[in-house]
């Protein structure tokens, strides 16, 4: 949010990297560099090959992210949907949402959508007003309010470092 938005007709819009960088030590490339040849080495052996491509898969995204700069990402919640870049999702298509809004841990808020092929949309918030954006889409979705923090999988990426 460019400002405070107290008004809820108005869109709420802010934009965040596309990946997050995280400040990884040289320790934490050595485990990962060491783990990663344990697995590859295994998967060699073994001779289960669609496993030793997905480790060199896996080694390769992570080295071209760390070495990319990350776009930025214009997100937008108005009284049609949300947009995420050019992705226009309308809010008859998302079941509901939460929010986790810890500052020493996470800021985002999360959207479940109807169809249970599509995955958990995750929105950084960083900055904005949470009390603002939960009104605004309160007027639209249910908030899930059993939710209280982020899928597991979203923290162990964060305290891996992934």
């Amino acid at each position: 949010m460019n400002e405070e938005n107290n008004d809820l007709r108005d869109p709420i819009s802010w934009s965040f990297p596309e990946h997050e960088k995280y400040d990884r030590s040289r320790r934490w490339y050595i485990t990962a560099g060491v783990i990663g040849i344990i697995l590859l080495a295994y998967a060699l052996l073994s001779g289960n090959w669609l496993f030793a491509l997905i480790i060199i898969m896996v080694a390769m995204v992570m080295f071209i992210n760390h070495h990319s700069a990350a776009r930025q990402i214009e997100f937008v919640i108005d009284h049609e949907g949300i947009r995420l870049g050019a992705r226009q999702y309308k809010y008859s298509e998302i079941k509901n949402f939460w929010l986790v809004y810890d500052p020493k841990i996470a800021k985002k808020i999360f959207f479940v959508f109807k169809s249970s092929t599509r995955p958990i949309l995750i929105v950084p918030i960083d900055q904005e007003n949470p009390v603002n954006i939960r009104s605004f889409l309160r007027q639209y979705l249910e908030e899930d309010l059993e939710q209280e923090a982020e899928p597991f999988s979203e923290a162990m990426g964060r305290i891996l470092k992934i």
